[in-house]
């Protein structure tokens, strides 16, 4: 089972992605700030867990995603992060450098999004049929 934690300032943001993802093994949690996703890993830690996977809108409430995949990665370097970004491949590549991003998302990511996602963290064992 993978834990993941979903963070949009609207939830509608993610929702065709979701039923996607949903239908693997995976328990979603969301929330719409990036202290509250912080706050989870926190937890999850203090109780012997981890969140395995942060899938981050753009801008969030309180921070913009590259913000929090950054203080993610401080606090939690093996949880596993996936942004939504409207820059380039390039641009994206080049800003997110260093962070382990699993894969860049598009606005509003559709059910396609959701089923490379789940085909990657196949790839990665992160999730097991």
């Amino acid at each position: 089972m993978i834990y993941a934690v979903l963070a949009a300032k609207d939830k509608q943001t993610f929702e065709k992605m979701a039923g996607v993802l949903q239908q693997s093994p995976m328990d979603i949690q969301w929330t719409d700030t990036g202290k509250s996703v912080l706050e989870r890993i926190s937890r999850a830690g203090d109780k012997g867990k981890k969140i395995d996977l942060v899938i981050t809108d753009e801008t969030l409430a309180d921070m913009t995603g590259r913000e929090l995949v950054a203080q993610v990665i401080m606090t939690s370097p093996m949880t596993s992060c996936v942004a939504v970004s409207t820059l380039s491949a390039d641009e994206f590549h080049e800003t997110y450098e260093g962070y382990g991003v699993l894969m860049q998302l598009p606005p509003a990511p559709d059910a396609e999004s959701g089923e490379k996602l789940v085909a990657i963290l196949k790839k990665l064992n992160l999730i097991v049929t």
